[in-house]
């Protein structure tokens, strides 16, 4: 059942890649351009051992899958280049271990990752569980949190009470489930439908088995951006407190030695400007914003003003 239940996940995944790279601009086949440059600007290393990455590929731009690529290139997104980047600076071999959100949890408690990447926030429950690294910076996709709707919703729920009597959804263990909770549980809203990945909750959306999905900001601006116009922002943004925002490492609460280089790479990172570029060039790459719109050549250059 288990094994179906992953089948089910990837099939998923692959079908709303596959509909992002039919949403975009004339330079379809360059999407990934930009975001190849990249990772073709990594160096392979392994002299200091194997980096295992457990990470969730169903949270474009973060990570998702590109069904045009195979084996470990497969998984994309910006966490990826944040993996390859870090396994570069402590010159490790980099393992990615695709699984579900909850799961790249409980392996990195558990020994079977070093480390997990997937779209992370911190929360006090994994404050309480795990060594926390300094945060990393992709876009809004944390800073905003927001929820989806069908289209036909567009823009009538700006307030939590609109949403009494409706059932929202959203993904188990997450910063969603966080802010659901202390956004709507006070009131007569129907919050208990939990999803293990994000594909199988927007396949709940549009069958109407739940009325909304909250979701990072710039990760349903990749479900829009693939729904051929069925799917909408509510006009509901949550407030997120500012320890909320932005990205974390996840790596077990006895590796000290593994969290102080990883935060000495994120550092050198955030001084070198890294993160907005590798942004961008994911938002393209999910078929959210354009090459000219993030000033990128159809070669995936960045245009200098």
């Amino acid at each position: 059942m288990k094994k179906m239940e992953k089948l089910l996940c990837l099939l998923l995944s692959l079908c709303m890649v596959l509909a992002l790279a039919a949403c975009g601009d004339s330079s379809d086949a360059k999407l990934s351009a930009a975001y190849d440059k990249y990772m073709a600007g990594f160096t392979k290393g392994g002299a200091n051992g194997t980096l295992t990455v457990a990470m969730s590929p169903d949270f474009a731009p973060m990570e998702f899958y590109d069904a045009a690529k195979t084996g470990d290139d497969a998984i994309v997104g910006f966490d990826v280049l944040l993996a390859n980047y870090l396994a570069q600076e402590l010159d490790m071999q980099l393992v990615i271990k695709p699984m579900s959100f909850d799961a790249c949890q409980a392996a990195v408690q558990t020994g079977n990752a070093d480390i997990g990447i997937s779209g992370f926030s911190w929360t006090y429950e994994r404050g309480q569980n795990y060594a926390i690294s300094d945060f990393y910076v992709a876009g809004d996709n944390e800073t905003e949190q927001s929820i989806i709707c069908l289209k036909e919703n567009e823009g009538k729920f700006t307030k939590a009470e609109d949403f009494v009597g409706y059932k929202v959804g959203y993904q188990g263990a997450s910063l969603q489930q966080v802010l659901v909770e202390e956004t709507f549980g006070d009131l007569d809203v129907d919050i208990d439908s939990v999803y293990v990945d994000l594909g199988t909750a927007v396949e709940a959306l549009k069958a109407k088995q739940i009325d909304f999905l909250a979701v990072a900001h710039g990760n349903g601006e990749s479900i829009i951006a693939s729904a051929n116009d069925s799917i909408a922002f509510t006009g509901f943004d949550f407030e997120v407190d500012d320890m909320y925002k932005n990205n974390v490492c996840l790596i077990n609460k006895n590796n000290t030695e593994l969290l102080e280089k990883v935060n000495a790479a994120l550092a050198k990172a955030l001084e070198n400007d890294y993160y907005s570029g590798w942004y961008d060039a994911c938002k393209v790459y999910a078929g959210v914003s354009t090459l000219d719109e993030l000033g990128f050549d159809d070669d995936g250059n960045k245009i200098k003003e």
